[in-house]
């Protein structure tokens, strides 16, 4: 987990996006090659079983914490965080990137599910079982540190105390370790995805600064596209975790009314003008 890195003394609240410090690059690097060292030896096997235990935490807190981990998700939660324009527009992107290439690498990869390796009745698995899919790397994991690294480029760009940004960073690790919790992913494919949601998410953090010129009109719709477009998933969304339903309609409602503010902020900032 990246340590917690102060704010550069030009970065204050509103102002452009800052740079992301140069050792997220290899903390990355360092958790996909431990991801990558890991797949395939019998420590993966071990730390699947002990992970995958139950009563290190009760089923619905893995099932709400795995909830907060699909795709739609992450752009509610990184969009509905920032009053701007910035998070809307980091987030889509790394939905995109992120989630493309997670397909691609699974498909490369083509590894077996635990379920499908370990004996029946091996595992303890929380909702519906994650069998049919590949399972290198995880996309939750994945969307997870993309969410934590989004979060902490945010507190970063206001300034905000470092406890906040180690919260954000274990919030987003939990997230990623809910997948071995649940019965669906190797720890490796946690590390591994863990490494590419940090490295897509500081790279779409840059990108997006660079998009669209800050305050033009698509800049402003892009957050408002993103939080309408997660409210839709959680509501139409089956996701074969039951227990925790009225968290996914809570996200949604989460980005309905993070939507409507936006859109009365607009149309009080044209009374003003007018």
């Amino acid at each position: 987990m990246p340590a917690p890195s102060k704010p550069a003394p030009s970065a204050c609240p509103g102002r452009a996006a800052q740079a992301v410090p140069r050792s997220w690059w290899g903390v990355a690097l360092a958790l996909i090659l431990t991801g990558a060292l890991l797949q395939g030896s019998h420590g993966n096997q071990a730390l699947m079983l002990w992970g995958n235990g139950p009563g290190l935490l009760p089923d619905t807190v893995w099932a709400g914490l795995t909830l907060l981990a699909f795709g739609w998700s992450a752009l509610i939660l990184v969009a509905a965080a920032d009053r701007g324009a910035e998070g809307g527009r980091a987030v889509l992107l790394a939905f995109l990137l992120g989630g493309g290439l997670a397909q691609v690498l699974k498909t490369w990869f083509a590894q077996a599910r635990p379920g499908l390796v370990l004996p029946e009745g091996t595992l303890h698995f929380i909702g519906s079982p994650v069998l049919g899919s590949p399972s290198m790397p995880s996309g939750h994991a994945l969307a997870a540190f993309s969410i934590a690294t989004l979060w902490v480029c945010l507190l970063r760009r206001d300034g905000k105390p470092q406890w906040l940004q180690a919260l954000a960073w274990a919030f987003g690790s939990a997230m990623a370790f809910s997948r071995v919790a649940v019965g669906a992913h190797w720890p490796a494919d946690i590390l591994v995805g863990a490494g590419l949601g940090l490295a897509v998410g500081a790279l779409c953090w840059q990108l997006q600064a660079r998009w669209l010129r800050q305050g033009g009109w698509m800049s402003a719709w892009v957050p408002l596209a993103v939080e309408l477009l997660g409210a839709l998933a959680a509501f139409t969304a089956r996701e074969g975790y039951p227990q925790v339903q009225a968290l996914q309609w809570a996200l949604g409602l989460a980005a309905l009314a993070s939507a409507g503010w936006r859109l009365l902020a607009w149309r009080g900032q044209g009374r003003i003008r007018g």
